[in-house]
């Protein structure tokens, strides 16, 4: 009767044990979708310091930033809804391009290269995009690892205790 009972409590603290790792996964997955929410809107914070620091320096300036503005506005808008990180990234990949496009057209011209505040600004924006990629990185690993366990715990009888939908990728 005892080793019935010590089976029976084992295998509901494996049980236990089990849904703390997923919930911690989870919690995990959550604490870094929401670091890189912060980076990219840390990153496209410094879209209108680009915009003064090469006005001076750039002929038809407003044509240059005319997309990124739209663009900037679309977010904008929604920043409020609450979206998945997947529908934030589609904008924030045609941001980044959009930056891309600028930077080269900054870099072309000669005075703008020597500006300090530019080359401050263009450094910045570098280190956000790169901490961005880091993170998406983390994040991807970790959804794989979670829809692994959460694979494993579903052909288990531990998903009718604790259920626990799949996490998508980006």
């Amino acid at each position: 009767m005892t080793i019935i009972i010590y089976i029976i409590s084992s295998f509901f603290l494996l049980i236990l044990i089990d849904y703390i790792f997923l919930k911690y996964y989870i919690y995990k997955i959550d604490l870094l979708e929401n670091k890189i929410k912060k980076l990219f809107l840390e990153r496209t914070a410094l879209i209108p310091a680009i915009f003064e620091v090469s006005n001076l320096y750039l002929i038809k300036h407003n044509e240059i930033f005319h997309e990124i503005l739209n663009l900037r506005k679309i977010e904008f808008s929604q920043a409020n809804n609450n979206m998945k990180l997947s529908d934030i990234i589609k904008i924030k990949k045609l941001i980044h391009h959009e930056i891309n496009f600028i930077f080269k057209i900054c870099n072309k011209h000669p005075q703008l290269i020597k500006e300090w505040n530019f080359i401050y600004l263009r450094n910045l924006i570098i280190k956000k995009s790169n901490d961005i990629w880091t993170n998406i990185t983390l994040y991807k690993m970790s959804i794989e690892k979670i829809n692994k366990l959460i694979f494993y715990k579903n052909i288990t009888i531990i998903w009718f205790l604790f259920p626990i939908s799949k996490k998508t990728k980006i």
